[in-house]
């Protein structure tokens, strides 16, 4: 059920297949943090043969939990004002 480094996939949707069954395992949700995707990519690789596939989403992908972190807010954060400071 787990998945290992090194594990390799036939396209993106079998990927998220795989990361789906472990959030629901785990009882979590995973968000894309950090990514590279193929269509980007391939804009900077001239040789055809070199491209990667379009059945993948992503050349590269960094997962992690949504309550992964600290906490972040909006605003200023100093003050018990919920308002931004003055911007002048």
């Amino acid at each position: 059920m787990a998945m290992r480094v090194g594990d390799e996939f036939d396209c993106y949707a079998n990927f998220r297949e795989k990361v789906e069954q472990i959030e629901r395992n785990a009882k979590c949700v995973f968000v894309v943090s950090e990514s590279k995707t193929v269509q980007s990519s391939n804009k900077a690789i001239t040789d055809p043969e070199k491209r990667y596939k379009d059945a993948f989403k992503y050349r590269f992908v960094k997962l992690v939990c949504k309550h992964y972190g600290s906490l972040r807010t909006k605003g200023n954060t100093s003050s018990k004002s919920k308002s931004r400071p003055n911007q002048a």
